[in-house]
């Protein structure tokens, strides 16, 4: 029997230990600012290539699907996506507050309330020169 492996998650980095959870926009394949013509045409897309009907018991494609069918739920009413786009930028900042790459793992409040600015700056400086993201002000 082959042992199971202890890495969580498949990513480019052998440091994360968390996944990225890709945004509404990333599942469908457009661009944040697509106008709705766009954003339907690739649901439909999407949709028929995920569709049950299509893919007799893959439960990824069943997956997939409703991955698509929650995207499209909320992308496709303006009222939802506006909300749901001020959540994305809110937390896009609070991460680059943090001094936190976009979709590294958060640190906890304990360990970052215990350091003093200077040093959390000049790690999160660190980081991004390490990461090739070059200095951040």
């Amino acid at each position: 029997m082959q042992r199971p492996s202890r890495r969580r998650y498949k990513t480019g980095h052998p440091h994360r230990r968390f996944a990225v959870v890709p945004t509404h926009y990333a599942t469908l394949k457009v661009a944040t600012d697509a106008p709705i013509d766009v954003i339907r045409a690739a649901y439909r897309v999407l949709a028929a290539r995920h569709h049950p009907d299509r893919c007799d018991g893959d439960t990824d494609a069943l997956r997939q699907m409703q991955c698509v069918n929650e995207a499209w739920r909320v992308l496709s009413d303006p009222a939802t996506r506006a909300r749901y786009d001020r959540e994305l930028r809110r937390e896009r900042r609070r991460r680059a507050n943090d001094g936190v790459d976009v979709g590294a793992p958060r640190v906890t409040a304990s360990v970052r309330s215990s350091a003093p600015i200077a040093i959390r700056q000049r790690v999160a400086a660190t980081y991004a020169e390490f990461a090739g993201l070059g200095r951040r002000h």
